[in-house]
């Protein structure tokens, strides 16, 4: 696997200059978010990639949709996480299928909502959760948290990355032990347990994480 440092391109600081206003998550925020980048198991080719997907997907999205879609777009190793509130099921559709057809993009998940848009303090919330649960990895001491993306929308957490079997469920019982999480859903890419440092795992706790990931 390629462990690099990566440095955003000239390319996506334009991409991201001229992009219309919309929800463009950061995947790992603060110094877990940086570390995800000296530590990522993508290439540096991919880490780009994915990162234009987001900005790309998300402005097609916005310029479509505009008030009708409040989306954050979630991309790791070509897999596409559409997570927000939409006005109404053909909204969901659209988007869907906006990032199903986008250049680069291998497999879409689908979790947006028909459902009121999430307020500002809501967000403020989920933005806490999920710093929550990162330094609760770290405290752990089981997980390299800085190759799990963890997203949090309406106290429910996704989980990303490529990882082992076990790191994955030792990230998803975390996350599901936190406070107020009402659903965790795995969206892992599998490796190898071979292909990596043996992790240490122990038992899941309610509630029972969801699983979307690839199995390879």
């Amino acid at each position: 696997m390629n462990q690099r440092r990566w440095i955003v391109p000239a390319l996506l600081a334009a991409l991201l200059s001229t992009t219309v206003a919309g929800c463009f998550p950061i995947i790992a925020g603060g110094m877990i978010g940086t570390a995800l980048v000296v530590t990522d198991r993508r290439t540096s080719g991919i880490v780009f990639e994915d990162q234009a997907s987001e900005v790309r997907i998300g402005s097609r999205i916005s310029s479509k949709y505009g008030p009708e879609a409040h989306v954050n777009v979630h991309s790791f190793n070509r897999i596409v996480l559409l997570t927000g509130e939409v006005r109404n099921a053909e909204v969901r559709a659209g988007i869907e299928e906006i990032a199903r057809t986008s250049e680069n993009v291998r497999t879409v998940v689908n979790e947006t909502a028909v459902l009121p848009f999430s307020a500002l303090a809501d967000r403020a919330s989920d933005t806490l959760m999920a710093d929550k649960i990162r330094a609760r990895y770290l405290s752990d001491g089981h997980i390299q948290a800085t190759v799990v993306a963890t997203i949090v929308e309406r106290h429910e957490v996704f989980l990303m990355g490529m990882v082992t079997p076990a790191e994955g469920e030792d990230a998803a019982r975390v996350a599901s032990s936190t406070s107020g999480v009402e659903r965790v859903v795995k969206v892992f890419e599998y490796l190898d347990p071979a292909s990596l440092p043996a992790q240490p795992t122990k038992s899941v706790s309610p509630p029972v994480p969801q699983d979307r990931s690839i199995q390879h």
